[in-house]
C-alpha cells in the first residue's frame, strides 16, 4: 500500500509515516498543495491524507482538481477543525467520510 501524506508539521509526518512503515505501508510525504499534486499526477496511491492549513493554501482546494482528473481514490482529512460545517465543506469538496471516535 502507498499513501500520499500532505501535511505541513514536519514531526506530525514523521510520527505518522513511522507508524505506518511498521504496517508496510510506504508514504510519500509533502508539504505543499503545488507538488502533492504534481506526485498524484506521476504516481499511484492507494489514498491520501490532507491536511486543511498548508503554507500555499487551502488543502480542501486540491480535491476537486483530483476528482475533475478523474482520480477518485480516497482522500482523507486532516485537521484540528472540528465543527460540524467544516466537516461538511470537506465532504462538500469531495473528500470521503470516515468519522473519528468521540474522546
Amino acid at each position: 500500500m502507498r499513501l500520499l501524506l500532505i501535511e505541513d508539521e514536519r514531526e506530525l509526518a514523521n510520527t505518522f509515516s513511522a507508524a505506518l512503515s511498521k504496517h508496510g505501508i510506504v508514504t510519500d510525504h509533502t508539504m505543499y498543495l503545488a507538488s502533492a499534486h504534481e506526485l498524484v499526477l506521476q504516481n499511484n496511491y492507494d489514498a491520501i491524507f490532507l491536511d486543511r492549513r498548508l503554507p500555499d493554501g487551502e488543502g480542501l482546494t486540491l480535491i476537486p482538481k483530483l476528482r475533475r482528473a478523474g482520480n477518485h481514490k480516497p482522500v482523507i482529512v486532516l485537521t484540528a477543525r472540528n465543527e460540524p460545517m467544516e466537516r461538511v465543506a470537506g465532504l462538500d469538496t469531495g473528500a470521503d467520510e470516515r468519522t473519528a471516535p468521540d474522546r
